[in-house]
Parts: C-alpha cells; structure tokens; sequence
C-alpha cells in the first residue's frame, strides 16, 4: 500500500500539516471550499463529524475525510473557551491577549486542551479518536514553536509552555497526537482491509507481523500472548492475587512500501481499562520507535 491520501475539512493548514506528521504515511490537505456551516454543536465531536459530513458533501463518497475540532478549556471560566475556542478571538496574539486579560489576577490557572477526531473512509464508516492534554496557563506567553494557545499552556509535569518544548515535544505529547493514535488504533481493521484488499491477511501483512513478532525481545515476549494476526484473542492478567479475564488484540497498518505500524492493545474490566503498543516498524520487522498508551495492565 502506498499510504493514504485523506482530507482534513478544515481550512487550518496549521492542522493539516501536524496531523500528517501525525499518522505516519499519510498524505493529508486542507479542504479547498466555500460555504462552510457554522458551527453550532454543542461537543467537539459532533462538530468534528458535521466537517467531516461537509468534506464527503463537496468530495462525494469515496475519499478518505477527517473532520476535528479542540478546543482549550479553563477551570477558572468555567471551562471557556472551550468549543468556542476557535471564535473567541483572532488565532495567535489577539485570542492569548484575551485569554490573559480574563485570568489577571487569577492563581488557579488549571486548563486543558481537547481534541476530537472524525473519520469517514471511503466506504462511509466512521471512525473515531480522543486525546486531552492537561495543564495550566502561564502568566505571559513564551517560546515560538506550535500555534495558537500553546506559548501559555504550561503541559502538567513541565516548568516550559508547548511553544518553548516545541514541536519535536508536541507530535510526543499532545491532545492531537493523542487523539491521532487512538484514531490509528480505532482504524487498524479497517487500514488491514485497505492493504489486504478484500479482507483476510494478505501475504504482505502475514510476513510483516511474523518478521516482527520473531524479532527482538519485547515483541517475542508480546508475542506469547497477542494473536500473529489481526484479530483478538482471550487473555488473562492478574491483579493482586485476583486473575482477570482480558483482551490481547493485533492490529496492523501498512503505511507505507517500507514501513508499517503493528498496534497491540490489552483491554481489562470489560473494555474500561486498556493498554495500546504503537510499533512503528520496517517491513523486515525492525521496530523504529514505539508508543504507549494508558496505564500498563497488572502483573503477578
């Protein structure tokens, strides 16, 4: 597969640019249109999908569409701006004057970022991913990289604004690259039927994962347990002497000629609690990076 061209529907080039640096071997541009609809919802995510909807209304069927909307919510404005972050004022200086001006004198500065993540495939399916990043608002802004509320959104854990980490930091950790992976670990079936063509496992994909899960340690030890192919299999975990019934499942996206993403996820609890495995790997198995996500199920 020669990855994925996709539309986001929106008209931030800002966006676009992150999100592509965002899901690995995708191609991804702003929607070129007129007439957009207001955005009257009352979630991020139903306005992230009435773009989406928009994009497939100007694109026809057919294409892949990605509608988002985020927003950054302020504990002390009873969490405005919040979904009219993009209206509260100009994007940059003006929104961040704004912004300090309400907080001034204000020492309770708790905030978060949200973003919601809408995709139609070419089919119609709709796929879905969530990230939120928390923090506080510094007292002036500083740092050059990033856009729009990150030189005075101090991330929890951090003494530095998004815009001073940068955007090495921000493709790491923030609300879009979150809400991105969990798009790409909601999307693996369907990024499977798309390399495989129509459904099963392709022998692309069926060497790719057994090149990977024979590799190096980590993988051979996940191996033991999660499927050598896409689909989901019973497991069990233990907690404090207590054994749990859970889910170890294997997805895989080939992204690119020479490059795939294997996403393996333990779910607990009935699906409430879960642990995801991003491997970022070459098509001879070799993993180049690779990302976690929640909190690492219980041991013995």
């Amino acid at each position: 597969m020669d990855g994925i061209r996709a539309t986001l529907c929106s008209r931030n080039a800002h966006k676009a640019r992150e999100l592509e640096r965002l899901l690995p071997g995708w191609t991804i541009e702003p929607l070129e249109a007129e007439g957009w609809p207001e955005e009257t919802s009352t979630t991020y995510v139903e306005n992230a999908r009435a773009k989406a909807q928009f994009g497939r209304e100007v694109l026809g069927a057919g294409s892949w569409l990605i509608g988002e909307d985020s927003g950054l919510e302020v504990e002390a404005l009873d969490g405005r701006p919040g979904i009219e972050s993009a209206r509260y004022a100009p994007e940059g200086a003006p929104a961040i004057a704004k912004l300090l001006e309400e907080l001034a004198g204000v020492h309770e500065r708790a905030a978060r970022y949200v973003s919601e993540l809408v995709c139609l495939t070419p089919e119609g399916d709709e796929v879905r991913g969530s990230g939120t990043l928390v923090g506080r608002i510094a007292e002036e802004p500083s740092g050059s990289e990033g856009f729009g509320y990150d030189p005075v959104f101090v991330p929890e854990g951090e003494e530095r604004t998004v815009a001073q980490l940068g955007d090495a930091w921000k493709e790491r950790n923030s609300h879009r690259a979150r809400a991105a992976r969990a798009l790409l670990a909601a999307l693996g079936g369907a990024l499977v039927l798309v390399a495989a063509g129509c459904g099963g496992m392709d022998r692309d994909t069926k060497q790719v994962l057994n090149a990977f899960f024979a590799g190096g340690p980590v993988a051979r030890a996940l191996g033991a347990r999660f499927p050598h192919k896409p689909g989901t299999l019973p497991c069990v975990l233990h907690d404090k002497g207590v054994t749990l019934q859970a889910t170890c499942a294997t997805d895989i996206s080939l992204v690119k000629p020479a490059r795939a993403v294997v996403t393996l996820t333990e779910a607990w609890n009935h699906g409430a609690q879960a642990h995801t495995w991003f491997f970022f790997i070459r098509r001879d198995g070799t993993v180049q990076s690779v990302i976690q996500e929640g909190r690492p199920a219980p041991r013995r």
